[in-house]
């Protein structure tokens, strides 16, 4: 076959042959597609039967070697779709099977003669086709041809499916050929990086690629990321693309292609997964009235800080605990309602962060409870510290709608004794001082010097 030139092609050219050895009026190309399903591929001349996509005939069975391959079939044996669409009426047809040669398909050939040639004629069925020596030279010829046939049909349905798969599927592709500057796209990485989907040249890859990077939040963090990739062909890497409030999950790997190393981009939209993630993290980790840590983070983040050296053991400064705790809640929630409570327990927590430092941690300890961990303070400074979260609280009332409901809070603080002193002894002695505090009238703060 030319390189223009199809299995089609080829097998009509080989009909034709046949039919000018035989003489012939008809030679029609089978495939065996089931036991009683024959699929006609083709005939010469063309005729309408060879477009009907299925024949329910049932092949003749006969052993597969010598004359016994070419098999008479009288008219009753042919398929009515034969004998209705001929333009003649068929004295003689013969079946080549070429079955035993094929390695995809069976099936074989029929030729067929009108009455007039069957009458005159009393050859050997073989000597019809052109003797013995051309049935068995004709045979794997043509099974050849129905494989190729098959196979490029096999090739081109999987094609089909691949372009189906590869244009439909929600996840960005690309695809960089590994022998010609170019690079494969579907519909979701075009729309991602500005491009139309199909094939484009791999300069202009590149070239959206790193605009769209750069557009990244984590641009300077995607560029180091990336730089194995002008030096490693074998280089690996997955990471997430910060764009336009999405989260891409971004992988990129060698894939081998007709032995040589092409690259394959897939891109993931993961927003809504990462987004799950953090709700996941904030609704374990946070009180879901204030916002604020709730006590499980609290002793995870604070039970790290007392593991840790004091950096600054020479010049007093460590580590100090404050807990508060609001004074006559039970009668706000009693007088005003609980809904006026909780309006209340998230403003002092709001008040409370506005005056604490970037490293200090503040979480709900508790009701209406809180406790900050102050980070590598003074004793003095730590006074000053608490002293604020006292203050900023009975400055003002609390406005509830048109209530102004005066708050203020007992406080007692605790700087940790020694290195040794664990997070717990230390909280308990922030403990006793807030209750000392409560009992001293409240609105106070309370240490161990008091």
């Amino acid at each position: 076959m030319t390189s223009d030139s199809t299995p089609d092609d080829a097998l009509i050219a080989f009909l034709q042959g046949v039919s000018v050895q035989s003489q012939c009026r008809l030679a029609v190309a089978l495939w065996q597609r089931a036991p009683d399903e024959v699929v006609p591929l083709c005939s010469v001349p063309t005729i309408a039967l060879t477009h009907t996509p299925v024949w329910r005939w049932r092949l003749p069975v006969s052993p597969k070697t010598g004359t016994h391959a070419v098999q008479r079939l009288s008219r009753k044996e042919l398929p009515s779709l034969v004998t209705a669409g001929l333009p003649f009426s068929p004295g003689l047809a013969l079946y080549v099977d070429c079955s035993a040669f094929g390695r995809m398909a069976g099936g074989g050939f029929v030729l067929i003669w009108d009455e007039a040639t069957a009458l005159a004629d009393g050859s050997a069925d073989a000597d019809l086709v052109g003797g013995e020596a051309t049935v068995q030279w004709l045979r794997p010829v043509y099974a050849q041809l129905v494989d190729a046939r098959q196979w490029e049909e096999q090739n081109a349905e999987s094609a089909a499916q691949f372009h189906h798969v590869f244009d439909s599927v929600p996840q960005g592709i690309v695809v960089l050929s590994a022998r010609h500057p170019q690079a494969q796209i579907n519909a979701a990485a075009a729309a991602l990086l500005g491009l139309s989907a199909g094939w484009v040249s791999a300069e202009v890859l590149a070239q959206a690629m790193r605009a769209t990077r750069e557009r990244c939040d984590n641009a300077s963090e995607l560029e180091q990321a990336y730089a194995p990739l002008q030096s490693d062909l074998d280089a690996e890497l997955v990471v997430r693309w910060f764009l336009d409030d999405c989260v891409w999950r971004v992988d990129t790997h060698p894939i081998l292609q007709s032995g040589h190393k092409g690259r394959v981009w897939l891109f993931h939209d993961i927003t809504s997964q990462v987004r799950l993630e953090r709700f996941l993290r904030m609704e374990a980790n946070h009180d879901s009235l204030t916002g604020l840590f709730n006590r499980r983070a609290f002793f995870d983040r604070a039970q790290v800080a007392f593991q840790l050296p004091s950096p600054c053991p020479s010049d007093g400064h460590r580590l100090a605990l404050v807990m508060l705790d609001i004074d006559h809640f039970k009668a706000v929630n009693d007088r005003y309602g609980h809904p006026a409570g909780d309006m209340v327990l998230k403003e002092v927590a709001r008040r409370a962060k506005s005056v604490l430092r970037d490293g200090d941690v503040l979480a709900r300890y508790g009701g209406e409870e809180f406790i900050v961990l102050l980070n590598v303070i003074s004793s003095d400074t730590a006074r000053v510290a608490a002293e604020r979260l006292r203050t900023v609280m009975d400055t003002e009332p609390v406005q509830v709608g048109d209530r102004a409901i005066t708050v203020s809070v007992s406080v007692g603080l605790a700087l940790r004794s020694s290195g040794s002193e664990t997070l717990l002894q230390t909280i308990e002695r922030a403990d006793a001082n807030l209750y000392r505090a409560k009992r001293q009238g409240r609105n106070r703060v309370v240490d161990d010097a008091d």
